[in-house]
């Protein structure tokens, strides 16, 4: 999809590396932050999706201009 940020002329299953799983390791990482809420009212100031995508441009725009 052209519309999501992606490194020029690599495509992602080149950036995919697999690692042997450790015991014990998570399949599912999840954070409840319900707790903070409620107990100091926060909400977080940027939504997960468009933090996320902030995050991949940004070290996108690093690696290019490195």
């Amino acid at each position: 999809d052209q519309s999501h940020p992606h490194p020029e002329g690599i495509g992602y299953e080149s950036l995919i590396s697999f690692v042997q799983d450790r015991p014990g390791h998570d399949w599912r990482y999840a954070i409840d932050t319900s707790k903070i809420k409620k107990d100091l009212n926060w909400q977080p100031k940027v939504e997960l999706s468009s933090g996320l995508e902030r995050t991949i441009k940004w070290y996108l725009d690093k690696q290019i201009s490195s």
